[in-house]
């Protein structure tokens, strides 16, 4: 999870990683369905029904995938530990992970992301890669 600017080091350093790992590398993205069924699993989170942080997920999805994947979209809500708030849409497999205390949030975020993989346009992606590939390796 970024939390902070990156620096030009870090970015040439994912590129780095992009390039000698892309040739190698295929797409191997969960679905939406199955992300959550394994965050269900692993955190046993208590069901979220809040309008307002769907409303934030789906704004944030259509930032990522565009207008059209709105359409399918079916974001389910979850707290953990009572103040890291989860969003998944089982569509696309988009999610987003919020606190007041972003140092909860890292390890949820960063688990997520590399249990859902990557798909064919995140491969485009020096940072996206770079990332996936460093938390791989932890």
């Amino acid at each position: 999870m970024i939390t902070a600017p990156i620096s030009k080091d870090k970015l040439d350093y994912w590129k780095q990683i992009w390039q000698e790992k892309i040739s190698s590398l295929k797409p191997n993205r969960i679905s939406g369905i199955q992300l959550n069924k394994y965050f269900q699993n692993k955190y046993s989170p208590t069901l979220y029904e809040n309008k307002s942080f769907q409303e934030i997920v789906k704004f944030n999805l259509i930032e990522r995938y565009g207008e059209e994947a709105s359409s399918s979209s079916n974001i389910i809500c979850y707290l953990v530990n009572a103040d890291v708030y989860v969003g998944i849409d089982l569509g696309t497999g988009f999610f987003q992970v919020e606190s007041k205390d972003i140092e909860k949030c890292i390890p949820i975020y960063d688990d997520l992301y590399v249990k859902r993989g990557l798909d064919k346009d995140d491969l485009q992606n020096f940072v996206l890669v770079g990332q996936y590939i460093e938390l791989l390796d932890r």
